[in-house]
């Protein structure tokens, strides 16, 4: 899908919270842009600040989330989002865990070329919405 510039934000956006909506959780959009974040969501009363961004075709089966850390101090975000509108889906990766680049592998591990390549994958259930909300209870509790 090849989004025009201008509105290629608003529709990964618009594809994250559907997503958000869609495990169960509420989701609200802060007024401005001043924020460093584009969404918050509401999981049992906690409010989480999401950062979304477009995630890139990397090669066939890959996609790629790639943030400017300096842009993001710590405790301005909660939880990075990329979307990929191929997929039709978003994958989240919590702020404590993210570094410059994070690729997602779409490719069925029964395809992949060895068995270093199975266990090297990161693969879409392990950066669910839920997933990132468990990695993020873990790391407020120790």
């Amino acid at each position: 899908m090849d989004l025009e510039r201008g509105w290629r934000g608003d529709a990964s956006e618009a594809l994250v919270a559907a997503d958000i909506l869609r495990n169960g959780y509420g989701v609200a959009y802060p007024h401005g842009h001043e924020q460093k974040y584009d969404l918050v969501i509401d999981v049992g009363g906690e409010l989480l600040r999401v950062q979304v961004k477009t995630a890139s075709d990397y090669d066939e089966y890959r996609y790629e989330l790639e943030i400017s850390p300096e842009k993001y101090p710590e405790g301005t975000v909660d939880i990075f989002a990329g979307a990929i509108h191929e997929e039709g889906t978003a994958r989240y990766v919590p702020a404590h865990e993210m570094e410059k680049t994070q690729r997602v592998n779409f490719n069925p591990p029964r395809e992949m070329p060895s068995d270093w390549h199975r266990e090297q994958a990161n693969l879409p259930e392990e950066f669910s919405i839920d997933e990132a909300l468990r990695k993020i209870r873990e790391f407020t509790e120790s």
